[in-house]
C-alpha cells in the first residue's frame, strides 16, 4: 500500500511538474551569485515559471498577448527597485551566469538550420525526439530554451515595451563597477558574425544557386562582396574609426540587399523550371541566415538605438520561435514542401485549365472527347473481366489489370480523348489560382462563373463517359456471345457484380478511396512533370547526339516537345492505372476487404452484368440500388478529388484568409437564381 501511494505521489508530481507555484517574494529573495551555475539556472527557471503562470489572471488582461506576463515583469522590476539587497543579488546572478555561459552558438546557431540538407536536418530532429542531445549547463543556447521552453513566450516578450527593456539592462548593468559586461558578449557577436557569413558566402557559392543566377564572374557575387565588406566592418569596428564605419555598415547592408535578390532570381528560376527540395532547403537557410546577421550587425554597431526601437524584442521573440520550430520535424516538413506543393499544384493546373469549358462550342467538344473515352473504358472492362476469369495469382492479377487500366488511360491521352473523373484533380489547381481579391465583388463573381464552367464541364465529361461506354459494352458482350455462345462473365459473376454497386453496400466508400486515388495521381502528374522540367530532360532529349544521329535535329526536337506536352499525363495515368489495378490486391495480402470503385469502369461493368443475364434475370430492386449506386460513385470521385485537391492548391498559394462563407453564399445564390446555368451552357442575354 506504502509503495502503491508512492508510485501515485511520483505520478502526480510528473504531470503537474510544469504547473509549479512559486512565491514571488522567496524566489527573489534566494538570489545567489555564489551558488552552482546549476543551481543559478534553476532560480531563474523558477522566476520564469512565476512570469508565465496562468492561474489569477484578472479580466482586465488579455492573456493571448502575454498582458499579465508583461505586467508580471514590471511588477518584478518595481519590487527590485524597492528593495535594494534583492536587486543587487538578482543583478549579480544574472551577470554570473551571462560571464560563466559561452553565447556563441545561441547567437549564431540557436534557432538557425545547421545541417546541410533536407534529409539531414530531418533525420537530426526526428533523433533527437527520442534520444534528446545532452544540456551543456555552459551553453547560453541551452540555458535560452529552458528559460522560454514555449510558443507563449514568443508572445508577451514581443509586447515587453521600450522603457520595460532599458529597465531590464539597468538591471543587468546594476552596481557593475570597473566590469565591463558587454565585452564579452561583443567579443562573441564578433565571432558569430564570421562564422555566419562563412556559412552565407558557402551556400551562396554552391553550384545549386550560382547557376539559377546572371552572374558573368564569381568576383561580382553578392555573396563573396558581402564577405569582405563584413571583413572590413569588423576591422574598423575594433579600431574605432566612426566614419568609417558608418561607410562600412552601408556597404554590409547593400550587399545583403544584393544577396536577398539573388536569392529572389533562383526562386524564380525554380518556379520556372522546376523545384528541388534541397536546394529549397539551402534557400531558405540563406534567407535565416542574412536576417540573423542582420540584427547582429545592429547589436555590434548601434547600441543606443537599440533602446529607441522594439529590434531587441523582436529579436528575442523570434529567436524563441525560431528555437522551437527548429526541434520541429513538422515544420521542417511544411516548410520545404511548400514551394514543392505549390510546383506541383500549378502543373496539374495548366494541364487542368483545358478541361474547364466557357461556351456551347467547347461544352460538345468535351462531350465529344469524353464519349472516345467511354468507348476505349469498355474495351478496357472487357480486358478486365478476361483477367479476372484467367484465375491468376494475386500479384500477376493486380499487375496486369494495372498495365490494362494504364494502357487503356495513355492511349485516351495520346488519342485527345477525356476520362471525366481525371479532370476534377487537375481543375481544381487552375480554379485555386483564381482566388485572388476574392472580397472584391468583381473577382468573387469571376470565382463563381469557372465554378459553373467546371460543373458542367464535368457534367458533359461524364454524361459523354457513360452514354458511349454502356452501349459499346453491349455491343462487345454481344459479338462476344455470337463468337463464342456465352458471355464475358458467368451469371454468378454478373449478379455479385450487380449486387456491389448497390447504394447501400460499400460502394460508396470505395467511390471515396477512389477519389483519392484520383488526387494523387494528379500530385503524381505534377511531381514528375515538375522532376523532368528540374533535370531538364526535354532539353536533353533535343539535344541528345545518338537520337539526332537516329532520327535527325528536327525530329528529336518533335520528340523533346512530345515529351514535355506528355509527360504529366504520362506520370498521372500511369500511377493512377498501378493505384486501380494493385489496390484490390494490396488490401487481399492484409486480409482488409478494399477495393475501387471507378464511375466509367462501374458503368461498363454494370452493362456486361445486364448483358449476361439478358436484362430480364434482373432484380428491379437491386438494378435502381445499382444505378443509384453508380451515381453516387461518380459523384463522390469527381467531389472528393476536387476537394483535396483544391485545398492543397488553396495552401500551397498560402490563400489562407479566403472567405470560404462568402464563396458558398455566392454559390448557392447561383445555384438558386440559375440552377440550369451549372448543367448547360446557356447563351448569355
Amino acid at each position: 500500500m506504502k509503495l502503491f501511494k508512492q508510485i501515485a505521489s511520483g505520478i502526480d508530481k510528473f504531470i503537474h511538474a510544469g504547473n509549479l507555484k512559486y512565491d514571488l517574494n522567496s524566489i527573489l529573495s534566494s538570489a545567489n551569485p555564489d551558488v552552482s551555475l546549476e543551481e543559478r539556472i534553476i532560480w531563474i527557471q523558477k522566476l520564469m515559471y512565476w512570469i508565465r503562470s496562468t492561474e489569477k489572471i484578472p479580466l482586465q488582461f488579455d492573456s493571448s498577448i502575454g498582458q499579465i506576463h508583461t505586467a508580471r515583469v514590471s511588477f518584478i522590476l518595481q519590487l527590485l527597485d524597492r528593495n535594494v539587497e534583492w536587486k543587487i543579488a538578482v543583478s549579480k546572478t544574472f551577470r554570473s551566469v551571462i560571464q560563466e555561459t559561452n553565447s556563441l552558438q545561441l547567437f549564431c546557431d540557436t534557432g538557425l538550420p545547421k545541417e546541410v540538407g533536407f534529409l539531414q536536418e530531418a533525420t537530426d530532429r526526428f533523433l533527437n525526439k527520442i534520444i534528446p542531445t545532452p544540456p551543456d549547463d555552459k551553453e547560453l543556447s541551452e540555458l535560452f530554451l529552458k528559460i522560454f521552453p514555449r510558443t507563449e513566450d514568443a508572445i508577451w516578450v514581443k509586447n515587453l515595451s521600450k522603457e520595460t527593456i532599458v529597465k531590464i539592462v539597468e538591471l543587468f548593468e546594476y552596481q557593475t563597477k570597473n566590469e565591463n559586461l558587454w565585452e564579452k558578449i561583443n567579443f562573441e557577436i564578433t565571432e558569430a558574425i564570421c562564422i555566419i557569413v562563412s556559412q552565407i558566402q558557402a551556400i551562396g557559392l554552391s553550384d545549386g544557386v550560382r547557376k539559377r543566377t546572371n552572374l558573368k564572374s564569381i568576383k561580382e557575387s553578392p555573396f563573396l562582396l558581402l564577405n569582405e565588406s563584413i571583413d572590413e566592418f569588423l576591422k574598423y569596428h575594433t579600431d574605432q574609426k566612426t566614419e568609417t564605419i558608418i561607410n562600412s555598415i552601408l556597404k554590409c547592408n547593400q550587399n545583403i540587399k544584393l544577396c536577398r535578390y539573388a536569392i529572389q532570381e533562383v526562386f524564380q528560376h525554380l518556379e520556372d523550371y522546376g523545384i528541388s527540395v534541397t536546394l529549397v532547403y539551402q534557400l531558405e537557410k540563406l534567407t535565416f541566415h542574412l536576417d540573423r546577421l542582420e540584427v547582429l550587425l545592429i547589436f555590434l554597431y548601434s547600441r543606443e538605438s537599440i533602446y529607441n526601437s522594439n529590434i531587441i524584442q523582436n529579436f528575442i521573440s523570434k529567436l524563441i520561435k525560431e528555437s522551437l520550430a527548429k526541434k520541429s520535424l513538422k515544420a521542417l516538413i511544411q516548410t520545404n514542401l511548400n514551394q514543392l506543393s505549390r510546383k506541383i499544384a500549378e502543373r496539374a493546373g495548366k494541364t487542368g485549365e483545358h478541361y474547364i469549358t466557357s461556351n456551347k462550342k467547347e461544352y460538345f467538344y468535351m462531350f465529344k472527347c469524353a464519349a472516345g473515352g467511354g468507348i476505349v473504358t469498355a474495351f478496357t472492362t472487357f480486358i478486365k473481366f478476361f483477367i479476372v476469369t484467367t484465375k491468376l495469382p494475386h500479384f500477376f492479377e493486380g499487375f496486369f489489370a494495372s498495365i490494362n487500366y494504364a494502357a487503356s488511360f495513355v492511349f485516351i491521352q495520346l488519342c485527345g480523348f477525356t476520362l471525366a473523373t481525371k479532370q476534377p484533380s487537375m481543375t481544381a489547381a487552375a480554379l485555386a489560382g483564381k482566388l485572388h481579391d476574392i472580397k472584391e465583388s468583381s473577382s468573387l463573381n469571376n470565382f463563381i462563373d469557372e465554378i459553373t464552367k467546371l460543373t458542367r464541364s464535368q457534367f458533359s465529361a461524364i454524361l459523354g463517359n457513360i452514354i458511349l461506354v454502356v452501349p459499346i459494352s453491349l455491343l462487345i458482350d454481344f459479338l462476344y456471345k455470337k463468337v463464342t455462345g456465352h458471355s464475358a462473365i458467368t451469371p454468378e459473376k454478373a449478379y455479385s457484380t450487380i449486387h456491389s454497386f448497390s447504394i447501400f453496400g460499400p460502394s460508396l466508400f470505395y467511390a471515396i478511396f477512389t477519389g483519392f486515388l484520383l488526387w494523387l495521381s494528379s500530385l503524381a502528374a505534377g511531381w514528375i512533370e515538375n522532376w523532368a522540367v528540374y533535370r531538364r530532360l526535354p532539353e536533353a532529349i533535343a539535344k541528345n547526339k545518338r537520337l539526332i544521329f537516329l532520327l535527325g535535329t528536327e525530329k528529336s526536337e518533335k520528340l523533346s516537345k512530345f515529351f514535355a506536352n506528355n509527360i504529366s499525363g504520362f506520370g498521372g495515368n500511369i500511377s493512377l492505372g498501378f493505384m486501380l489495378g494493385m489496390t484490390p490486391q494490396f488490401g487481399n495480402f492484409f486480409g482488409i476487404l478494399l477495393d475501387i470503385r471507378h464511375v466509367t469502369l462501374a458503368s461498363g461493368s454494370f452493362a456486361f452484368a445486364l448483358s449476361a443475364l439478358d436484362f430480364t434475370n434482373v432484380n428491379k430492386y437491386e438494378f435502381i440500388n445499382a444505378c443509384l449506386g453508380i451515381v453516387m460513385i461518380g459523384i463522390l470521385n469527381v467531389s472528393v478529388s476536387f476537394y483535396l485537391a483544391l485545398s492543397v492548391a488553396i495552401r500551397a498559394r498560402k490563400v489562407q484568409s479566403v472567405e470560404r462563407k462568402q464563396i458558398r453564399v455566392a454559390i448557392f445564390k447561383r445555384l438558386i437564381s440559375s440552377p440550369l446555368e451549372f448543367l448547360y451552357p446557356f447563351s448569355k442575354k
